[in-house]
């Protein structure tokens, strides 16, 4: 028996952008983030990854306790040394296993919406720039960035 999972009774129920869509978000955000930098705990300071023929990627720690930490994470551009874009501010829940942009993140080089930027404490919000980062974290692993992993 085939299933259609576009009709399932199951699926049907759950709205693209609600609030469980985006816990599963900020779990893949989790997991890519620790792709990237597996030791991320152990960086202090700022930790720079290069690629040949890429874009510097560059994380900086800004707050570390032992069940978060806290980056602002950005490539920096040779040609114009003041254009750092995308520029996010990033938590990541150790104990909880997530990873999400935060509010206090600058949206200014952001296009996401027509018109008003929504309340960076709504959902529309954090969807948006959520995803935005999953794909970033993809994008920067896909070229073969990361950073060191944890000393044994």
């Amino acid at each position: 028996m085939i299933l259609n999972l576009r009709t399932h009774p199951l699926l049907e129920r759950i709205p693209t952008r609600s609030f469980a869509t985006l816990m599963e978000l900020y779990e893949s955000n989790y997991i890519l983030m620790r792709r990237l930098a597996p030791g991320l705990r152990a960086l202090d300071g700022h930790a720079v990854s290069s690629v040949a023929g890429g874009v510097d990627l560059h994380l900086k720690t800004l707050e570390c306790s032992p069940y978060t930490t806290t980056v602002a994470m950005s490539h920096w551009f040779e040609h114009d040394p003041e254009a750092v874009e995308p520029d996010l501010l990033i938590r990541v829940y150790h104990d909880a296993k997530l990873a999400e942009v935060l509010p206090d993140t600058p949206v200014d080089q952001f296009t996401l919406w027509q018109g008003a930027v929504p309340d960076p404490r709504s959902l529309e919000w954090r969807w948006e720039l959520n995803r935005f980062l999953n794909r970033w974290l993809r994008y920067c692993l896909s070229e073969g960035h990361g950073f060191p992993r944890e000393s044994a």
